[in-house]
């Protein structure tokens, strides 16, 4: 059976899950490019960042000013402090929206979000042996991380009882995990959307991960379209000139949002929904297989 719909009929939205596919993406964004692309000097942030579990590391420590057209420009990252800050203090480097910068990357991003016809992002961990980079928490996506390099202990718990949760920090006891397990070079471990989950680098060496976001509509994506659609084409007058051209004008479109809701439904108010979310995207190849090739899967 396609592998992609053993995915969606057995883990998707429901459990965390170890995939071992035959040809995962491991050459599509190594340590050694990280390397180059550090010394390249044009990484700025916000797109690489320093974290620790408590929080950001603050900018001034590993970035520096440069003159750009005439302008000060203090975001630039600083190879040499960013190394000095992982090596000496155990700071993460934290790339962010690889897709929007880097060809590979995006080329599978976009494949993915093809597959899943939702926005999909990837961001790029660089975390040294024996630390956590971030505490026990929740994102608002799906979740694809591909192990680069070393090893990781990932531990994911249940997710959220109801739709009313936030994605952020867990504080207190999470409980048992459902799932815990070290995450090898090759293997891609899916978490689904708002379950917790937290992530250590175990070995001797740093640990490299790529996670790709798979981005759900919420709530105010629906609200946002909904309004988008009862806006467009009413061509009524913006300013009518007395009471009788007001209440025509309301009456017209009162009509206009009938005749729109009238002929919507709601999986097409969700496909447009989820369509909005997506940037304007050139996929060339790659889908979810690409993650999913013949999978082992492990779960709990």
């Amino acid at each position: 059976m396609d592998d992609e719909q053993v995915f969606h009929r057995t883990l998707w939205r429901r459990t965390p899950a170890v995939l071992h596919p035959r040809t995962p993406p491991m050459e599509t964004l190594t340590v050694a490019e990280l390397d180059r692309i550090l010394d390249a000097g044009l990484l700025t942030t916000p797109y690489a960042t320093l974290v620790r579990e408590d929080g950001p590391v603050p900018e001034e420590r590993y970035c520096f000013p440069r003159v750009v057209q005439g302008g000060i420009d203090n975001r630039y990252v600083d190879a040499g402090a960013v190394r000095r800050l992982i090596g000496e203090e155990g700071a993460v480097l934290l790339l962010r929206y690889v897709d929007q910068w880097h060809a590979g990357v995006r080329e599978l991003a976009d494949g993915l979000a093809e597959c899943f016809q939702r926005q999909v992002e990837a961001f790029f961990f660089l975390t040294p042996p024996g630390t956590r980079g971030r505490p026990v928490h929740r994102v608002d996506a799906d979740v694809l991380a591909v192990q680069i390099h070393g090893s990781e202990r990932w531990r994911v718990y249940p997710g959220p009882l109801d739709g009313n949760w936030q994605p952020e920090r867990v504080d207190g006891d999470p409980g048992d995990p459902l799932l815990d397990v070290v995450l090898r070079q090759g293997e891609v471990l899916y978490v689904p959307r708002g379950f917790a989950y937290a992530a250590e680098a175990t070995g001797g060496s740093a640990s490299a991960h790529l996670s790709f976001t798979v981005h759900e509509a919420g709530s105010a994506h629906l609200y946002a379209v909904l309004e988008a659609l009862l806006m467009d084409g009413d061509g009524l007058p913006a300013r009518p000139n007395d009471d009788a051209a007001l209440s025509g004008a309301a009456s017209d479109l009162i009509a206009h949002c009938r005749r729109t809701l009238a002929g919507l439904t709601p999986e097409e108010l969700v496909h447009l929904a989820r369509g909005a979310m997506r940037r304007e995207q050139h996929p060339v190849g790659g889908t979810l297989s690409a993650l999913l090739d013949d999978p082992v899967v492990s779960a709990r």
